[in-house]
């Protein structure tokens, strides 16, 4: 094989093999796997953390137009030339290398296009998650856990390395301006398959919203919102791989199995992208997205104790106020529980929002 490709490289090898076989033979198998790479680009906006699909996509392009692409071209184009020497060859030499003038033409501009893509799929693979910012804490003796910041790559896996180190955990606190779609749906996963509670003290939006609903009770502190928009692609060059209606009828159903009254989803994606509906506490309870509302008085020491209002020089050890939710009350109530603060990883500081 490592002869093969020096002796093509070279153009030691026939015209005919090295055009017919070498070039047009492997552009039609790439061509023939285009929609196969395709789905991977697309379904790389939709993962928990696609980072490793866009390296993979990365060394494809690199593999394809830095390596295999110029041996095919230097291999047939040299091949020409000793074709051209012989005698009746300069036509069909000279016809080869006028296809590889307009195949060279055609993937400079192929490339120039594909460009914003390309940068994207760079940014994705190597670059720092705009919504890496985010804790998994747990909260008092470990019956609710509190997830706050974006919804980023890898917040699932986050979130399931905690709950296997707390396998007493009834609840999660959502306090998150949104993220990742692919992110919400999967922290939604995470909370369906540990059949947790889902709560939020400061509100919960976008795709945090996805991730709510999981909960098998939902409750909100009287002061919280959720909000609503449409979706949207924040890497234009990947636009044209990724349906957002169809994104969006997913989640549609996702709600439906969750209860949440028809009439209310179809309201759900009104809002444009850059806007955001916040519907009332009374419309979430009456259309079942939320099933209780959480009093002020409830939450005041919650909010008191929280690590990041707690004086400097006070005790990271401090009892910390946490949620119980009653077996025989389906309001929860507020009561002191001992224990610390375990905060989660928080990766660095980009898919659907």
């Amino acid at each position: 094989m490592v002869k093969y490709i020096g002796r093509h490289w070279r153009g030691e090898l026939g015209l005919a093999v090295a055009f017919w076989v070498n070039f047009v033979g492997l552009n039609l198998l790439l061509l023939a796997g285009r929609p196969l790479v395709e789905q991977l680009l697309g379904s790389m906006t939709l993962d928990d953390d696609p980072r490793l699909v866009a390296r993979l996509a990365v060394l494809h392009v690199a593999f394809v137009y830095g390596l295999l692409y110029p041996w095919q071209v230097v291999g047939v184009w040299r091949a020409a030339a000793r074709h051209m020497a012989a005698l009746w060859g300069r036509v069909w030499g000279l016809s080869a290398r006028a296809v590889l003038v307009l195949s060279v033409t055609g993937t400079v501009v192929t490339m120039t296009l594909a460009a914003p893509a390309y940068r994207d799929i760079l940014t994705i693979a190597f670059g720092p998650d705009r919504y890496g910012s985010f804790t998994v804490t747990r909260v008092g003796e470990g019956e609710l856990i509190h997830f706050e910041g974006y919804l980023g790559y890898g917040a699932a896996r986050e979130l399931r390395r905690v709950l296997r180190n707390e396998p007493e955990v009834q609840g999660i606190i959502l306090d998150s301006q949104g993220g990742w779609i692919a992110a919400g749906r999967s922290v939604g996963r995470v909370i369906e398959h540990h059949g947790l509670d889902t709560y939020s003290f400061d509100g919960c939006h976008s795709a945090c919203v996805t991730a709510f609903v999981s909960g098998g009770k939902r409750y909100l502190a009287d002061e919280a919102r959720l909000g609503f928009h449409q979706y949207a692609v924040p890497f234009g060059g990947l636009e044209a791989l990724s349906d957002m209606g169809l994104e969006q009828q997913r989640d549609l159903q996702h709600f439906r199995r969750q209860g949440v009254n028809p009439a209310f989803l179809a309201r759900l994606f009104q809002a444009g992208h850059d806007e955001v509906w916040y519907p009332s506490q009374r419309e979430l309870r009456e259309a079942g997205v939320i099933h209780d509302v959480l009093r002020s008085e409830e939450l005041l020491f919650g909010r008191a104790l929280h690590p990041r209002t707690m004086h400097p020089n006070r005790p990271r050890n401090v009892r910390y106020v946490a949620l119980r939710r009653s077996r025989r009350d389906v309001r929860s109530r507020v009561c002191v529980a001992g224990g610390g603060v375990a905060t989660g990883h928080v990766l660095p500081a980009h898919a659907m929002e």
